[in-house]
């Protein structure tokens, strides 16, 4: 009797993306925060037509401060605990990225560009924000640069000796949503991977 195969034992080289959380369910976005009911479709389907097998990462926002938490911005979220936190987590989550790559698949990542945790291009900055939280709206800044999660989860693998991830962000958090512009840059980034480009990001920060 033959035992049916695992994911890592598929004698073909795997396709596998690692999803920011609240990719895969917008519940756990800040309140106000989510754009869609339930997943991003646009993502999904545009990894999934091309093949790539879906794996959700922890929402270490929601682990940390719950479903309750205020907006907040890189630098109220940039402290030990905090950081701490997410190193807890990357972790736990490393050993399978580490399986996945050891066993000859391709892994990309795929945050959201403006959050304070999750981008990968660009993340939101404002290093006035504290206190009472009733900040005009739009008073904060998109700058280039890795969220705290991206940044612990990318050094965990990089002590673990494990290559950069290619990886890019789909751009919900940036203030003014451009869906069109942000399914662009992701079917361009998944697209470039398909030619065999292999730069680790679309636009690194």
């Amino acid at each position: 009797m033959h035992k049916p195969k695992t994911v890592m034992e598929h004698s073909s080289p795997r396709k596998v993306a690692l999803l920011a959380s609240c990719l895969l369910n917008q519940n756990a976005k800040v309140c106000q925060g989510a754009h869609y009911p339930g997943v991003v479709s646009p993502v999904v389907e545009a990894l999934r037509s091309r093949g790539y097998l879906l794996q959700q990462l922890p929402c270490p926002e929601l682990a940390f401060a719950g479903a309750r938490r205020w907006w907040a911005v890189y630098e109220q979220y940039d402290t030990p605990a905090y950081r701490a936190h997410c190193r807890r987590l990357a972790q736990a989550i490393a050993p399978l990225i580490e399986q996945y790559l050891r066993h000859g698949a391709e892994v990309i990542l795929i945050g959201l560009d403006g959050s304070p945790s999750t981008g990968v291009r660009f993340t939101s900055s404002q290093p006035d924000w504290g206190g009472r939280p009733n900040r005009p709206e739009d008073d904060w800044e998109i700058v280039p640069r890795r969220g705290i999660w991206i940044e612990e989860l990318e050094a965990e693998l990089a002590r673990r000796g494990l290559p950069p991830l290619p990886a890019t962000g789909w751009a919900l958090d940036m203030g003014r949503f451009d869906e069109a512009g942000a399914r662009r840059d992701l079917e361009e980034f998944l697209d470039d991977r398909e030619k065999g480009d292999s730069g680790e990001d679309a636009a690194a920060p």
